[in-house]
């Protein structure tokens, strides 16, 4: 059950990354511009971002299983239609069907390990879950550029087909089947919902475009607001909302959301400037500048399952504390990042960082999931979902924004080739007072996840361990009927 878990958050991120290498390809192949081409990945982003929320209420209402498996079903659809696009258009929205199986998975995956998995291995679970993740974000490029060199960009969509429904039948036979619920879905607050993200996301990314007070931004960032007010009307007064708002009443999971999504942010700000750091200031080559990057996805593949099965034993706010800390101080220590700073001391912040988010991921996750009921399982693995989203589009954005302050007139950003002295000090300077905004927000994240305290509140009345779920060698029958009586 933990391999075919793993095998979604796997092949979801897996197909976030491995498509950035066969842009190029593509362009050239579809002749397209590269800026249009890049819908191709931002369309898949987007789609997940928008849908994650109505996909954990359909886990919900229909079953955590049957969702988990449609959804490994769609991303195999949408993989083929991809490999056989005829143009961009056509290769765009066949990305957006990809990307609505993505999100089903993402939806429904961390969900059904909470329910197969008991208490004191959920911790241990999900840090192999933060594993496959970043294994997936690892893999993608160094994979994505064999398959293009080999088979063209195709290559990385008729790989996903084979995989995707090899675990779908795999999975519908192992996994234990859980009794769906009967309650109407919400389609007004799904359709609010996946408009209000949508347009805050695409605001966030039109500030590195555009500015934070162009007339595009503003307007992007009106609507989102405009859709997230009408939402919210609407979640207060529909009988059965996608989003059930008294969720956020419970503290361990509204500070478990908000430390995520501060932590990501710390966490973007790193891998966006990072690799401009090293290629155009540093002069590194792309090969020897992804090395170096693969320090951080590394540390979180090795701490993530010890972080993990640590937090079983009841300290997870202690844990998050601790990796939230470590990670402000490898952000303030990166303030003093120069233009000849030495290779081996860069290698080493960058895997403290994985490190820290290892040490914090694994059991907030753990901690979230434990302070979800039951009936809303779905819906609190979709948040999980959203602070990431929400977290790395900040981060980006935010980092952009100060960036983009601190270099003023000049756009260091938009260079491919290694800056002048002038221009690399200006930059370095822009980046090290983002790092030490990305710090102080690991900071307030550290300060959520120890209010959470020792998982006293998470084990109240309602959660979703209230009802003693099956062991992992459960036989599915029996899971299926006696966990949800």
């Amino acid at each position: 059950m933990l391999a075919l878990i793993a095998a979604g958050t796997f092949l979801a991120p897996l197909d976030s990354s491995i498509v950035n290498i066969a842009l190029p390809a593509i362009a050239g192949d579809l002749g397209a511009r590269l800026p249009a081409v890049g819908w191709v990945a931002t369309s898949y982003v987007l789609t997940i971002a928008s849908l994650v929320l109505a996909m954990g209420r359909l886990a919900d209402i229909h079953g955590l299983r049957r969702i988990y498996v449609l959804g490994f079903l769609v991303f195999a659809a949408g993989s083929a239609a991809c490999a056989i696009a005829p143009s961009l258009g056509v290769l765009i929205a066949t990305r957006v069907l990809q990307a609505t199986g993505a999100a089903m998975m993402f939806a429904a995956g961390p969900a059904l390990l909470n329910s197969v998995f008991p208490r004191e291995r959920k911790g241990w679970a999900i840090g192999w879950i933060s594993l496959s993740v970043s294994a997936g974000l690892t893999v993608g490029p160094a994979l994505g550029g064999t398959l293009v060199e080999l088979f063209g960009w195709q290559g990385i969509f008729v790989i996903n087909v084979p995989l995707a429904l090899g675990i779908a039948a795999v999975a519908r036979r192992i996994l234990p089947e859980d009794c769906p619920g009967s309650e109407p879905f919400d389609i007004p607050g799904a359709v609010l919902a996946a408009a209000a993200l949508t347009l805050s996301l695409l605001a966030l990314s039109e500030i590195s475009r555009s500015g934070p007070i162009a007339v595009s931004t503003l307007a992007l960032a009106g609507g989102a607001v405009v859709c997230g007010a009408a939402f919210v009307a609407v979640e207060k007064r529909v009988a059965h909302p996608l989003l059930d708002l008294s969720l956020f009443e419970r503290w361990p999971l509204l500070a478990g959301l908000l430390a995520a999504v501060l932590g990501y942010v710390a966490l973007f700000s790193v891998t966006f400037t990072m690799p401009f750091y090293l290629m155009s200031i540093r002069g590194l080559s792309p090969q020897s500048a992804g090395l170096l990057l693969t320090a951080t996805p590394l540390a979180m593949a090795v701490f993530a399952p010890l972080a993990g099965r640590a937090s079983d034993r009841g300290q997870g706010h202690r844990l998050s504390t601790v990796g939230l800390g470590l990670l402000a101080a490898t952000l303030g220590c990166f303030t003093l990042l120069g233009r000849e700073t030495h290779p081996a001391l860069i290698a080493l912040g960058l895997f403290l960082v994985g490190t820290g988010l290892a040490i914090f991921l694994s059991p907030n996750t753990a901690d979230i999931l434990r302070a979800t009921p039951r009936a809303r399982a779905g819906v609190g693995s979709a948040l999980i979902g959203q602070a990431r989203n929400i977290g790395m589009a900040f981060g980006i954005g935010i980092t952009a924004l100060v960036i983009s302050l601190g270099t003023g007139d000049v756009d260091v950003m938009s260079s491919r080739e290694t800056l002048s002295p002038a221009q690399g000090e200006l930059f370095v300077s822009a980046m090290r007072s983002a790092f030490a905004l990305a710090a102080l927000l690991s900071l307030a994240a550290g300060a959520l996840a120890w209010s959470r305290g020792a998982n006293r509140a998470v084990r109240g009345r309602g959660s979703i361990d209230e009802l003693a779920p099956p062991r992992v060698d459960s036989r599915p029958t029996t899971a299926g009927s006696g966990d949800h009586e």
